[in-house]
């Protein structure tokens, strides 16, 4: 993966400047300098420093990363990880039977469940969130699980984080406190979320004056109006989702698209993207990626 990246950022720096999140931001509201893409990662974990900083220097390069500062500033096992290890152990359609026992209000549902990403996508939507945590948490003692043990072998260190922070070819960004869908939260909880996670990360890596801003998960229906009003008033400059396309000088800061780039993502797509030609496809109401 390292190296399709690889091939990714050196065909793309023969065309575009290849910069953070804030840079990119800060030339769209000036309207000046050459065009450029903007390399982001969610989440912070270790492969971060170890893997994607060498990558960055060796073309050139630079990037935001979004840090969750639960798992980075507090140690805490996101959920997703959570139920991710405990697939792992038990299997999809085993786990969703012992969820199902544990959430009845869901029982019909989790009963006929034997795949990872619909048992995902119903603990990410449909259950409440406090109730979803708390029967993990349960599986999870059941299992005896090393909680610790898991952040550390996935995410970075207090250390490592501060060593992305020192690292030229970085730049950090917020992405909250536990990784919410936060257009299920209201307002309140939105604002904790958001500038509690700055708050945790200034602790560990000093201020982040002018830092953007990564809505968990991104998709149009994942954050709302709340969400901004919070991003902002937590001080961040900008903020990106997950909804594909460009961003020029009438984007809407706070709701900076992005393009996500995988394993099986194609240079001439991606090419495609970065120059723009899909925006007719979208005016027109066609769109070739988000779902």
């Amino acid at each position: 993966e390292a190296e399709h990246l690889g091939s990714i950022l050196a065909a793309l720096g023969k065309r575009y400047d290849l910069v953070t999140v804030a840079e990119g931001a800060a030339r769209i509201r000036s309207g000046r300098g050459r065009s450029c893409v903007a390399l982001s990662m969610d989440d912070g974990y270790r492969d971060n420093l170890l893997r994607l900083v060498p990558l960055l220097e060796r073309h050139g390069a630079r990037a935001t990363v979004f840090l969750e500062a639960g798992a980075v500033a507090e140690r805490r096992l996101p959920w997703l990880h959570a139920l991710g290890w405990l697939e792992a152990q038990h299997g999809a359609a085993h786990l969703s039977n012992r969820l199902a026992e544990l959430l009845p209000e869901h029982r019909a549902a989790l009963e006929t469940c034997t795949d990872g990403n619909r048992l995902k996508r119903i603990l990410k939507y449909d259950a409440d969130p406090s109730e979803r945590d708390r029967a993990l948490d349960e599986l999870l003692d059941e299992a005896c699980a090393d909680r610790r043990a898991i952040v550390d072998a996935l995410y970075l260190s207090v250390d490592e984080a501060r060593a992305l922070a020192a690292a030229g070819p970085v730049e950090l960004g917020g992405h909250t406190v536990a990784h919410p869908v936060l257009a299920r939260l209201d307002e309140d909880a939105q604002r904790i979320e958001i500038a509690g996670g700055r708050d945790a990360l200034a602790g560990v890596v000093g201020d982040m004056a002018s830092a953007t801003f990564a809505y968990p998960y991104g998709r149009p229906w994942d954050w709302d109006a709340a969400s901004k009003r919070a991003v902002e008033s937590a001080g961040y400059a900008s903020a990106v989702t997950t909804i594909a396309g460009v961003n020029t000088a009438s984007t809407d800061p706070y709701a900076l698209r992005r393009w996500p780039i995988h394993a099986g993502s194609r240079l001439h797509v991606l090419g495609t993207e970065a120059s723009g030609a899909f925006e007719w496809l979208r005016r027109l109401g066609v769109e070739l990626v988000q779902s």
